[in-house]
């Protein structure tokens, strides 16, 4: 009966350890939209050179979706302060061309080139549904 008991009690506790564990990737996956938060400046340098590959940019499309129930802006370049063309609503599907690195938003200084359109939207509010490659 001990035996048992003890053989009952280490699979409880297997289990219980196999689900904690098992649980905490699928919780870090899932993608938090924020409301807040402090951006930073992207150097000129990168902004410049962004502007210099966009020119020999993927040429197969891509999917993203926006995360963020505020939706995301379309910009004229990968950073904020340049000027908003339009705006993508949440859960709205979006076709992609590239990335680049950019004006870090959130702790993400990448940025997705509009594959249909001119423009840009920051990867911190937009799930990448398929691989995005770099612009060259």
């Amino acid at each position: 009966m001990l035996k048992s008991m003890k053989t009952t009690v280490a699979l409880t506790a297997g289990a219980l350890a196999l689900g904690v564990l098992g649980a905490a990737p699928a919780l870090a996956d899932e993608e938090q939209p924020q409301t807040s938060g402090t951006t930073q400046a992207a150097p000129e340098a990168a902004v410049e050179e962004t502007a210099d590959h966009t020119a020999e940019a993927a040429s197969h499309v891509r999917w993203g979706k926006v995360v963020t129930w505020r939706g995301v802006n379309i910009r004229s370049k990968p950073t904020t302060h340049s000027k908003v063309l339009g705006a993508y609503p949440y859960h709205a599907k979006i076709k992609i061309a590239c990335k680049v690195k950019g004006q870090n938003i959130d702790g993400n200084n990448r940025w997705y080139k509009l594959y249909d359109r001119k423009g840009w939207v920051t990867a911190r509010y937009v799930k990448n549904l398929d691989y995005i490659p770099w612009c060259r």
